[in-house]
């Protein structure tokens, strides 16, 4: 199969905000036990491919995914902003959208550059089963306090499923 000529980055601040809102949200509707809401404001902003850092420095580096064809889908350099940069309006997530090509395995990677490094960490790969390409979702965290790996791997089709990982 082809590489995938329609993905699109979606980085653009409406989106950001859109993320933003939607993790407010969560905060007050996982209290009240409504993730259902949560959970489709935060498709608004959600991609196929999502990356967040949960560290205090901006991390730069290449994400990849190959699809169940040996093809590759998804080879996108980044430059990801702490999640907790107030002071230039970011939120440490980057989506990437139109990367599942079809239900099967794929092999995701990320390489950080050489300054970037998560817990002495600067590379991480996991073999993904994506078994329902409209709903499911990856999310590569970095730095997940609730995590044992720096850079984690989670499949899902929900914010929510991805706060439980």
């Amino acid at each position: 199969m082809a590489l995938h000529q329609t993905r699109s980055r979606c980085s653009d601040s409406t989106n950001r905000r859109r993320f933003l809102a939607a993790c407010g949200v969560g905060l007050v509707g996982g209290t009240a036990g409504c993730t259902a809401i949560v959970d489709s404001l935060a498709d608004l902003a959600l991609g196929d491919v999502n990356l967040f850092n949960e560290t205090d420095d901006v991390l730069a580096g290449t994400v990849t995914i190959v699809d169940p064809s040996d093809e590759t889908v998804l080879s996108e350099s980044f430059e990801l902003p702490p999640g907790t940069d107030e002071e230039n309006d970011e939120d440490g997530v980057t989506a990437y959208e139109d990367v599942w090509t079809e239900s099967g395995a794929y092999e995701a990677s990320v390489e950080l550059d050489g300054d970037s490094g998560v817990q002495g960490e600067s590379t991480a790969s996991a073999s993904i089963s994506i078994d329902d390409t409209a709903e499911e979702m990856l999310a590569i965290a970095f730095g997940m306090e609730e995590s044992d790996d720096a850079i984690g791997f989670t499949v899902g089709e929900s914010l929510s499923e991805f706060a439980q990982a």
